[in-house]
């Protein structure tokens, strides 16, 4: 992802520097369930979601404040990494969240995924749906 100074700007990935394996989780009242977790390593599956996402609108936004949002809403998180990092503390490749109400949260860039700074200008309920519905979950 990239940012300017403006504080606007859209979601661009570098895809080379992502490993393969995606993982998925639904945190609920700040609690995750291991039935609410998934890895996918299908590539096919893996970019078809990157394209969803990428090129849309994102501002910075206030951590304070996303911070509040996803402790009120349930939340997706979707994390590429290699296995057993995320695990082990290490932060993902790349990652995202996604709030019940279609709020995308990504990181300042790629690099600091730890850090959720942006979101999206608008919120996109139906992309959630079809996120789900490509990596193939139901939680």
């Amino acid at each position: 992802m990239s940012a300017c100074g403006s504080g606007r700007d859209e979601v661009e990935i570098d895809r080379d520097q992502l490993a393969d394996t995606l993982y998925i989780q639904k945190v609920e009242d700040n609690q995750t369930r291991e039935e609410q977790k998934a890895a996918r390593q299908e590539e096919e599956i893996n970019d078809e979601l990157l394209n969803l996402i990428e090129g849309m609108e994102i501002e910075k936004g206030s951590e304070n404040e996303i911070r509040d949002s996803m402790g009120e809403q349930e939340t997706y998180t979707y994390s590429f990494s290699d296995e057993g990092e995320l695990a082990a503390g290490a932060d993902a490749d790349f990652s995202f969240a996604v709030l019940e109400d279609g709020t995308f949260l990504l990181p300042k860039n790629g690099d600091d995924s730890g850090t959720i700074s942006y979101q999206s200008t608008e919120k996109h309920p139906e992309l959630l749906n079809k996120i789900n519905h490509t990596v193939d979950i139901s939680f």
